[in-house]
């Protein structure tokens, strides 16, 4: 059975997680690791917070403070709000702090020699914009303008309308993000990875990756030519030092071997936590565990980009399976803190509300490989209709069930009444797991939804006991707090997992008693998740 590695996204530290970070990469990445243990699989997750990323020098500025400060705190922010929901990784790294900010920059020389020893280096000279008054260059997130392949409005070089990724220079109708001064033009050379397209193009469709993200990585190479960018001039950051005479100011991007770091990083945890000789991300590191990356569309392109980097630095770095989510919108529009309108993590919990009901909420929308949106009033009605209700009622029949119906049972294993409920079980963890196997989380609730219609009849059939060991087993990687209390109450050992749920509806101890009150859900006031999107900070 092979062990598995799941990264969860890398989030910028200059601000707090909101409920559209929630829903996207991280609950997908939890719940997939609380699927495989269920399933018997070892498993790593890991994340961390893209302490160089240029968005952290902004943020600074905007509060006061440095650099290094407003990281450690957004740090501490999203690591709170991830325990908070019970998404929180085996291991949540900040660059910033040792050891891992030795082994994050050593990771960075170390890879750049290896390219450029390779030859798949090119320094490359170009033409920037910058402030007149500070010499900075307007790249990352100094830059403004219009994104070159779409149109729509940019900061810094990347597209989160169309997904697009570019050089500074491409930038339509250029300025500067926050003018302080006039913008003059300055010259630098910078380094960039050199592409082997049609390497490249192979290696993600055999990622098996939706067709729309394969033409990204196409419509990038038509635009841009065949390069990734490895370098910019912003000053702060980890220094680019392997040679190639680069201009002032040369620091790696986080995009290109910064991310490659962090991919080494989380296979030099697995390592740590199982106790192997090796980090199997690195050459002759050893088994391999199955690598799962979990984040949004807007980094779909550099994420991709860490196969060419794989083939150029002949190091087995880059996931063997990439899951991406579209947006995820508040009440139609996107989540924005400048304007208010925004549902913050720590607001939805600091407010008393429950966190499983809401990762069973954010599932069933599953932004996967379509936008969704999150309106309060559709919150409240489905876990009104779904959790209080339908769930609610079969706590109450199973309860009543259990009180009145024990020791042995009537029904037999070969009964009709419990063989139809056996291939209802068979029908529901099929597509249970399908859903994990793809990654579709609106399946994984959809699941849950199968059997609460077949609950009632179950119990019937062989005992209360396991009709809601199914429900627990089924929902516990949506909602592990309430499916923990259940299989607590049922007297069951081990953790809720379908396998040991099945096996009860197949024997003859299904009807055993419980212990103490199943847990309900409450219901939620749509008015006061609402009152949270207006809450300035």
């Amino acid at each position: 059975m092979p062990d598995h590695l799941i990264l969860a996204a890398l989030p910028t530290p200059n601000g707090e997680l909101h409920l559209g970070h929630l829903g996207g990469p991280f609950l997908a990445a939890d719940a997939l690791a609380r699927h495989l243990r269920a399933e018997g699989h070892r498993v790593t997750t890991v994340s961390a917070t893209d302490g160089w990323e240029s968005y952290v020098l902004d943020a600074a500025r905007r509060e006061d403070r440095t650099p290094e400060e407003t990281a450690l705190d957004y740090h501490a922010r999203i690591r709170d709000a991830l325990h908070a929901t019970d998404c929180a990784p085996d291991v949540f790294l900040d660059v910033h702090d040792e050891p891992a900010a030795r082994d994050h920059r050593a990771w960075h020389h170390w890879l750049a020699e290896r390219l450029t020893e390779r030859g798949r280096v090119e320094p490359r000279d170009e033409r920037l914009l910058a402030e007149a008054s500070t010499g900075e260059e307007l790249v990352a997130y100094r830059l403004a303008g219009r994104c070159p392949a779409c149109g729509e409005g940019v900061a810094g070089y990347a597209c989160e309308a169309c997904g697009m990724w570019f050089q500074p220079g491409g930038v339509r109708d250029p300025r500067a993000r926050h003018a302080r001064t006039r913008v003059t033009e300055t010259d630098t050379r910078s380094a960039f990875l050199r592409l082997d397209s049609d390497s490249l193009l192979s290696m993600v469709r055999a990622r098996r990756v939706p067709d729309g993200y394969v033409d990204l990585v196409r419509r990038y190479l038509e635009l841009n030519g065949h390069t990734w960018r490895l370098t910019h001039p912003l000053g702060w950051g980890v220094p680019w030092t392997t040679g190639g005479d680069l201009g002032p100011r040369q620091v790696h991007s986080t995009y290109a071997l910064g991310t490659t770091a962090m991919f080494l990083l989380a296979g030099r945890e697995h390592a740590r936590r199982h106790g192997l000789p090796g980090n199997p991300l690195l050459p002759g590191g050893g088994d391999r565990p199955r690598f799962t990356l979990c984040f949004g569309m807007d980094g779909a392109l550099p994420l991709l980009m860490q196969l060419a980097v794989q083939e150029a630095a002949d190091v087995p770095s880059a996931p063997d399976a990439y899951r991406f989510n579209q947006f995820m919108t508040l009440d139609g529009e996107k989540f924005s803190t400048s304007r208010h309108h925004v549902i913050r993590v720590s607001d939805y919990v600091a407010a008393g509300l429950d966190t499983d009901a809401l990762r069973f909420h954010l599932a069933r929308l599953d932004p996967g490989e379509k936008p969704t949106d999150f309106t309060p009033e559709a919150f409240a009605d489905d876990v009104a209709v779904t959790l209080v209700g339908r769930l609610g009622r079969v706590l109450d029949l199973c309860e009543a069930t259990a009180r009145h119906r024990t020791g042995p049972p009537a029904a037999r294993p070969t009964d009709p009444s419990r063989a139809r409920v056996l291939g209802r079980y068979e029908e529901t963890v099929r597509r249970h797991r399908r859903a994990f196997a793809t990654g579709d989380l609106a399946e994984a609730a959809a699941a849950v939804d199968d059997w609460l219609a077949v609950a009632p009849a179950a119990a019937e059939a062989a005992g209360a006991t396991a009709a809601l060991a199914v429900l627990a087993a089924l929902g516990a990687p949506l909602m592990p707090r309430w499916a923990a209390r259940v299989w607590a109450c049922l007297s069951l050992p081990g953790t809720p997992a379908p396998d040991a749920a099945g096996a009860l509806l197949a024997a003859d101890d299904g009807r055993r008693p419980m212990s103490g009150r199943l847990p309900r859900f409450e219901p939620v006031s749509a008015p006061v998740v609402r009152e949270l999107t207006t809450r300035p900070r």
